[in-house]
């Protein structure tokens, strides 16, 4: 992985962690199985686009659900804004 995703993830892992009032997120656990909600999800978004810079739609969640994935999708969406 890229040392960007790396960071990506390891931010994600954290705000995931807050939301969902747990100690630490891994990057490979999925979103909805740690007990996220399409609720939570989207009380997420601001806090994704405030800090990574991108307005990514709630479908980015449910199609990338793990912090792993989302990095990714994330880093794809930032570079496609900047083209």
């Amino acid at each position: 992985m890229q040392p960007e995703l790396d960071v990506i993830e390891k931010e994600i892992t954290e705000l995931w962690a807050e939301a969902l009032g747990l100690d630490s997120v891994a990057g490979d656990e999925d979103f909805f199985d740690l007990g996220g909600s399409s609720i939570t999800a989207i009380r997420l978004l601001p806090a994704i686009a405030e800090r990574f810079g991108v307005e990514p739609s709630i479908g980015v969640i449910f199609d990338n659900p793990t912090a792993r994935e989302l990095a990714a999708a994330l880093a794809e969406l930032g570079a496609q804004a900047e083209n």
